[in-house]
């Protein structure tokens, strides 16, 4: 090699660093090195891009081979691309781009622990590279090794602190870790260094949403389309968000507009079938489903929850054609093995529905509904219904509760016991109130006029948001009934419980905490659904039967007296009404 050329290649590798051409810049102060070994500029050239003075030619493959591979990867034949990158990482150990491709193309394909150890070797030869760092955090938040992967998007940021996707992704997987606030400050950080960043926007807004700050949800994802005004995924997220707050019109609006920019999106579908349902427009959620399943017909949720409408609109046999279907596709799926379950149930095929619960148990064993079922199904009593159940059960029945159980199954009891305990007060001003289960507020809109202060407690925080749109309570507390006894301050004259202790069973401790905890004398009101029996039944519905002797035994331990005991119809089910007791009692 003439000394004219030996400059001109010197050049050209210089111009080559420059552009970050890396691998272009090592074959040339290879080729120059396998020439003249001594030549300093091309050592010199070759120490500043992490190489070594004995590097050669024949460890950096040809340009032409870098290319096919990125052509291969770019048409998406990425196992053709492992598979020859493999091949040449042996060949040429130090090239970083081969070593880069085969973890790209590894990580695309599932091959994590193949795509792991090939960016490790990129950090082996290039220590200070942020990117492998990144790419070995993405992997192991894929892996589900969280902390480490907030470990790996820390080192890439130590080396590059302007590095917007490291925080990006590092928000993601302190989510994952529902360590949402230390999320939120990773989105604002990757956010100050790109501006103008729509993702990290619109994952602050998820984060956001998990902590119940629809405002400030609300607010992240309008930035996001303020950058981004055609990002159909913002508009689908901001439907979610919307829908889990009860706002169901404005839910509908937003995935309305995420399927404008992007038609075939089959999850915005599917979600707008749910909150179609919620609102009780059946056939409009079957058709948002099928919508869903011409776009993805292996969609199983989309055919689970179809089944769920096809149940509400009185179709089983349909609904369970449609939780077949989703098994098809998702045999595992133990949300439809149960939804079989209540389906075969309401059909009166017990033994059919006791083997449909069995299976959603055999896949999720703490599956809290399927547990009870199972227990009310086949005559096991237990204390007390499950608190996951109770909340699943009424947040998906919360919007259409008042119009099932007022209007169609003539419930008359927060009526009846307001007018009981009104007429036996006397003066009518009843003082302070705790509504025992609110749900939706039924009890608190009679009772108001009389009350000087109503509180009320629930589970479902659906419910809890159709009772706070009432304007009839003072105050809200979204926990448990027990949980709240147990921990709060009380100072009530009534307690209030109208169709709650079918869910409880074992009275007990509510009587106990009521007497002990309370700091004045007051009265018990509530419902039972009434039996003949000795003590409590869980009954096949899966909700609890209380008898009089019963509720007598435990006013004899705590020292309660009944100044009001009647029989009264408490609500239809299946056409017939059931029997319940209305209780006054005095502590």
């Amino acid at each position: 090699m003439a000394k004219i050329l030996v400059e001109q290649a010197l050049a050209k590798a210089k111009s080559h660093t420059k552009k970050g051409e890396v691998a272009e810049a090592r074959s040339l102060y290879a080729t120059i090195l396998k020439a003249f070994p001594n030549n300093k500029k091309a050592q010199q050239g070759l120490t500043a891009l992490g190489g070594d003075q004995r590097y050669s030619a024949e460890h950096v493959p040809s340009q032409a081979v870098i290319d096919q591979l990125i052509s291969l990867y770019r048409q998406g034949r990425l196992e053709v691309v492992v598979g020859q990158a493999k091949d040449l990482t042996a060949q040429f150990p130090k090239a970083i781009t081969l070593w880069n491709i085969l973890g790209a193309s590894s990580a695309q394909i599932g091959k994590l622990e193949q795509a792991l150890i090939a960016f490790k070797n990129v950090i082996a030869i290039k220590p200070n590279d942020p990117k492998p760092h990144n790419n070995i955090g993405n992997i192991l938040k894929d892996l589900g090794k969280l902390e480490e992967a907030v470990k790996a998007y820390n080192k890439a940021v130590s080396l590059k602190p302007d590095y917007a996707e490291a925080y990006l992704n590092m928000g993601n997987a302190l989510h994952d870790q529902s360590k949402l606030v230390e999320a939120v400050k990773a989105y604002n950080k990757a956010i100050s260094l790109k501006p103008n960043y729509s993702q990290a926007y619109l994952n602050m807004g998820n984060a956001l949403s998990a902590q119940g700050k629809l405002e400030d949800t609300l607010e992240a994802f309008n930035k996001a389309l303020s950058f981004k005004p055609d990002y159909a995924e913002v508009y689908y997220n901001m439907g979610i968000a919307l829908a889990d707050q009860g706002k169901l019109e404005e839910a509908i609006e937003a995935y309305n507009k995420a399927l404008f920019i992007k038609p075939d999106y089959a999850e915005v579908c599917y979600n707008m079938g749910i909150a179609l349902a919620d609102q009780g427009k059946l056939e409009e959620a079957i058709e948002a489903y099928n919508k869903a399943l011409a776009i993805k017909p292996d969609y199983a949720e989309a055919h689970n929850n179809m089944g769920n409408a096809l149940k509400d609109q009185g179709k089983p046999e349909e609904a369970i054609e449609a939780y077949n279907k989703s098994l098809a596709i998702k045999p595992d799926y133990a949300e439809a093995h149960h939804n079989m379950g209540v389906t075969l149930q309401d059909q009166g095929k017990l033994e059919e529905a006791i083997e449909a619960y069995n299976k959603s148990l055999a896949i999720k064993p703490d599956y809290a509904s399927a547990q009870h079922m199972v227990s009310s199904l086949t005559g096991k009593t237990t204390t007390s219904a499950p608190k996951q159940y109770v909340e699943s059960l009424f947040d998906g029945y919360a919007k259409k509760f008042e119009q099932s159980l007022v209007e169609n199954l003539e419930y008359k009891i927060p009526k009846m016991l307001t007018d009981i305990v009104v007429k036996e007060h006397g003066g009518g001003l009843l003082g302070s109130v705790l509504d025992l289960g609110c749900g939706t507020g039924l009890m608190g809109v009679e009772i108001k006029d009389y009350c000087s202060n109503l509180e009320g407690i629930d589970l479902s925080k659906k419910m809890l948001g159709l009772a706070d749109a009432k304007k009839v309570y003072d105050k809200l507390f979204h926990t448990d009934i027990l949980h709240y006894l147990a921990d709060t301050d009380l100072s009530f004259d009534y307690f209030i419980a109208t169709d709650v202790l079918i869910y409880v069973g074992d009275l007990t401790e509510l009587f106990r905490l009521i007497k002990s905890r309370n700091k004045r004398k007051g009265k018990l009101v509530f419902s039972t659904e009434h039996t003949e029996l000795n003590g409590f039944q869980l009954e096949k519905t899966g909700r609890y039967s209380h008898s009089k002797t019963y509720i007598e035994e435990l006013c004899a331990k705590f020292k309660y007296t009944i100044s009001h005991f009647s029989m009264v119809n408490l609500r239809k089910e299946k056409g017939q009404f059931l029997t319940g007791g209305l209780y006054i009692l005095d502590f």
